[in-house]
């Protein structure tokens, strides 16, 4: 009934609880009541202040008619591991401070940018418009041989700051 929540790793597993219990209309205190545990426990899940364990994740899908074994358990544990991607990938960036925030003006951030999942973006933007400081950051952080793989990825027809970009290559010589 409500396997769509399995995936869907971004969203914590209390969050998804206090969705479930507006859904089925129920207060904290009465899923509590009908489990026999403290409403505070509820509102501590809900609120991310304490873990399912799968005890109570098992309590819960049972109260909830839920058939999936250890399903807020899953969830939360898809969650932890989310999470801990995140900032495994956060963890690895390149030094901000020789990166102008205006190359990036649609981003209200440079922090917020996922430089994995962005690399074509970032590293085409930094070789059309950025100085020498910024494109040698971009090469040491990404490296010489991806740098070169997504340039020459970018189709010829992308005219668009391309003498600009080719002038980058031959400079640096990606």
């Amino acid at each position: 009934m409500y396997e769509q929540y399995l995936s869907m790793p971004s969203v914590p597993a209390g969050a998804i609880l206090k969705r479930i219990l507006q859904k089925e209309s129920l207060s904290q205190k009465e899923i509590a009541e009908k489990l026999e545990i403290y409403p505070q426990r509820i509102n501590e899940l809900i609120r991310g202040k304490r873990k399912f364990t799968p005890e109570l994740s098992s309590r819960l899908e049972k109260g909830l008619g839920i058939s999936t074994s250890g399903y807020f358990y899953l969830i939360q544990t898809n969650h932890d591991n989310y999470c801990h991607q995140e900032t495994l990938e956060r963890k690895h960036t390149p030094d901000l401070s020789k990166i102008n925030k205006a190359l990036f003006w649609e981003t209200p951030s440079l922090n917020r940018i996922n430089r994995q999942k962005n690399a074509d973006w970032v590293i085409q933007r930094i070789f059309e418009y950025g100085n020498q400081q910024e494109i040698e950051e971009i090469i040491r952080y990404y490296s010489r041989e991806k740098v070169s793989e997504i340039l020459n990825a970018i189709p010829k027809t992308d005219t668009r700051k391309m003498k600009d970009r080719n002038e980058n290559r031959r400079i640096f010589g990606v």
